[in-house]
């Protein structure tokens, strides 16, 4: 028997996911950057995708850098625009810093892309107004 209480939480249940936009690291609190980061490394097996082993290629990526980023980088944002929650994760090193991008589906584990920029680039001229997701990063990953 479904009861009203029950169709209120499914409800809730299926706004959240199916939910959509971005959320920047920055409009992140600790527990939402670390229930993010938490379910990246969680992900056992990954598969890169036809469109991401071009960008390896094409911006000198290679998997073992990608493996690094998964492994110590850092949750840059979450988003959720094509139908599946994906994260951008970032993983600066070297000298000079280079810092190695990747885009991860959280529920398949494909590398969706990749890319390397300068390790110093602090994005002083992001917009924040482009991040509309207003979810609680944590509540949509538990």
């Amino acid at each position: 028997m479904v009861t009203t209480d029950t169709c209120n939480v499914l409800w809730q249940s299926y706004d959240v996911h199916m939910t959509t936009g971005r959320k920047h690291e920055k409009q992140m609190n600790g527990e939402e950057k670390a229930a993010l980061i938490t379910r990246v490394r969680q992900i056992a097996e990954t598969v890169i995708s036809t469109h991401a082993a071009d960008r390896m290629a094409q911006k000198g990526v290679t998997a073992k850098e990608i493996e690094n980023c998964l492994r110590y980088g850092f949750a840059v944002e979450i988003h959720n625009e094509a139908s599946e929650w994906r994260a951008v994760i970032r993983h600066a090193y070297g000298r000079p810093k280079v810092a190695v991008c990747v885009v991860i589906g959280l529920e398949t584990g494909t590398i969706v892309t990749t890319w390397k920029n300068a390790g110093s680039d602090n994005h002083a001229t992001l917009n924040l107004n482009a991040y509309d997701l207003k979810v609680n990063v944590a509540s949509l990953l538990a």
